[in-house]
């Protein structure tokens, strides 16, 4: 049973390590690094050099480092769906009968073959808007169901884990519309990245101010949400550390580290508009967000424990 905590945990770490890879593809614009799928240029290992290339592509359209960036993303991305494959099968011998685990396990192995499918769709769409949000949630529902696993598979080893804590009311609640909200203000993201990707292409003159109004509404909408997200999330932190008792060192510590997140989030979020919009931290600002949502599932699942009026106190 340790074995499947083990491949749960290693395959939640994996995940958010391509999460963290496929900001970089993005980021550098290495998307169509590999212009099909899944070869890369005709070709199972990417090209070295354009001698290498198939005779019915252009020239101008290989780039060595892109193209090498793009691969090691769909490395990564098949061996994440081995260690999930290998998870399942774990599940399947030692929690058979255990719903709260096998289901999300199977689940998991599901989304990922699916996501590698899409991951082609991706491709073929050119990097499509629509396609790609989709990409994105995918990797943070799959990254939930394995977060929750590990989880789950922890408090059968040890039954008394976080049974003992007191919390404030509706807090279970809570975590859960902040993983909601926090999956659509990724999905905000994505568009907005987009639109600045486009516009840059297209007005590279343009300053980040400019870039910004012509993004238009969606913009604002994302600044709006994300800093009532921030609000929340301190106020819910605050709330939790102040009212509840008996806290284990797990609901602690993911409390503390989701206001640390949050805040961390504001202040990239924050010097991106003022830097112009950088790459690079659009890249940490998408990778936090991710970091954000796992944390708050990690609580929600710890809440989820806890049941009835003995469990929980008045706001």
């Amino acid at each position: 049973m340790k074995n499947f905590r083990r491949f749960a945990l290693l395959s939640t770490l994996a995940t958010y390590t391509l999460i963290f890879i496929g900001g970089l593809v993005r980021v550098s614009g290495a998307g169509l690094g590999c212009p099909d799928w899944p070869k890369c240029f005709g070709r199972w290992f990417p090209p070295t050099s354009i001698s290498q290339l198939p005779p019915d592509i252009n020239p101008s359209q290989f780039n060595f480092t892109l193209a090498w960036i793009e691969y090691f993303n769909r490395l990564v991305g098949v061996t994440i769906g081995i260690l999930i494959f290998i998870t399942a099968v774990l599940a399947i011998k030692n929690y058979r009968k255990v719903n709260k685990i096998l289901i999300p396990s199977l689940a998991a192995l599901v989304l990922v073959a699916y996501q590698g499918w899409q991951g082609g769709q991706v491709v073929e769409s050119q990097l499509k808007p629509l396609f790609v949000s989709i990409h994105m949630v995918l990797a943070l529902i799959i990254v939930s169901l394995l977060i929750f696993v590990t989880q789950q598979s922890y408090y059968l080893e040890k039954p008394e884990a976080d049974r003992g804590a007191i919390f404030p009311r509706r807090t279970r609640l809570w975590m859960s519309l902040l993983w909601i909200v926090g999956i659509i203000q990724v999905i905000l993201g994505t568009q907005v990245r987009e639109g600045l990707e486009v516009l840059r292409q297209r007005f590279p003159l343009l300053s980040g101010a400019e870039i910004r109004e012509y993004i238009g509404p969606v913009n604002y909408v994302h600044a709006i949400l994300g800093i009532v997200i921030a609000a929340v999330t301190i106020l819910a932190g605050y709330t939790i550390l102040m009212k509840s008792r008996n806290l284990s060192g797990l609901i602690r510590e993911s409390v503390w580290g989701m206001i640390v997140l949050i805040v961390a989030q504001l202040i990239v979020g924050l010097v991106l508009v003022v830097a112009g919009l950088p790459s690079l931290l659009q890249l940490f600002h998408l990778w936090i967000a991710s970091l954000f949502i796992g944390v708050i599932f990690v609580l929600y699942s710890a809440f989820r424990r806890q049941t009835g009026g003995d469990h929980a106190i008045g706001a």
